[in-house]
This record gives structure tokens, sequence and C-alpha cells, in this order.
């Protein structure tokens, strides 16, 4: 399978989950990847945190709290995109890999409490937007093309899924700090 066709089979998948799921459907899997994300990030020390891949570019060769970081700007983008579609209205969709304007010297743990701040936002979403979203109007994703409110929501797993696997694998990096590191 070609990187396009694998694009095309999940900007599908997303476009058919939001037109055959309401948000209270889609509810369990947007949080419970968050949740695995959180707690991915817990117990995460300083050391760790800050520790990078002795390879690669771009988010390849994040640490773990510029994952956190990009996550949290990510979460918040992607909510006003949420919102704003789900009224008939746009906002614009910050470039792939943004990190977030959080103050660079925050630690991990106060990155992953604005992270839990912006998952409860997430998480009640469905409070805040109209009964009967307006599912025409929407952004484009960098990968997946236009999505729609629901879409976008969906996506949240994907992409909260991708970056808990991104943690996970550094934790087991040669030369990862600690306990449980690789060797």
């Amino acid at each position: 399978m070609t990187a396009d066709q694998g694009q095309d089979r999940i900007r599908a998948r997303l476009l058919a989950e939001a037109a055959n799921n309401d948000w209270l459907d889609l509810w369990p899997r947007v949080t419970g990847a968050r949740v695995a994300l959180l707690d991915a990030l817990d117990g995460v020390t300083a050391d760790q945190a800050a520790w990078r891949p002795p390879e690669g570019e771009g988010e390849a060769a994040w640490s773990i709290i510029e994952v956190a970081r990009h996550v949290r700007a990510y979460s918040h983008n992607v909510l006003a995109i949420i919102e704003a579609t789900a009224r008939g209205e746009t906002v614009p969709k910050d470039a792939p890999g943004t990190l977030a304007a959080l103050d660079p010297a925050a630690s991990l743990r106060e990155v992953r409490r604005a992270i839990v701040e912006e998952s409860v936002r997430i998480a009640t979403v469905h409070q805040r937007v109209p009964a009967h979203p307006d599912l025409a109007t929407t952004v484009p994703h960098a990968f997946f093309g236009p999505l729609n409110c629901r879409a976008w929501y969906a996506f949240l797993h994907f992409h909260d899924t991708d970056h808990t696997r991104q943690v996970e694998r550094l934790k087991q990096m040669a030369g990862f700090p600690g306990p449980g590191a690789g060797s």
C-alpha cells in the first residue's frame, strides 16, 4: 500500500466514523486514547522528559516533553476547529508539528496538567456544540484532507495513539535514562 492509499483509507474511516456516530459514540475511543497518552507521560522524570533520541529528524527527534507540548498545542487547535466547524465556521489549522506556546521552562508535570485541562474540554465538547452540528463545513488536515467537526474529533484517537507509541518507543531506546530504558 502506498502512503497516499494509506492516507485515503484513514480519511475514509474518519469520515465514515463521523457520519455514522454521534459525539457520545466516539467519546470512549477518543478519551481512552487520551488517557493512555497521559498514562505514558505519568512518572517520567525531568531527565527522561528532556532526553532526545540519538537520530531522527522532525517529530522523530522529539523528546517526551516536546511530544507533550505538541499534544497540548494540537489539542487546543483541534478543539477550536471542532467547535467552529460544528457551528458552520472555520478557524485556521496550525502547521504540523506545532509545539505549545507554554513557558519553555514548564516541567512535564505542568505540561501534562495543561493537557488534562484541555482533555476535559475535549471530552465535553458535545455540550458546547449544536445538537445537530454542521457536517458540511470542513478544515483541511495536512495529510488527510478536509475533515468535518466529528471527523476531527475521531482523529484525536489516531493522533493520541500515535504519540503514545512514540513516547513508549522513546522509553525503550538505548541510552534512555533511568529504569525501564533500553540497553
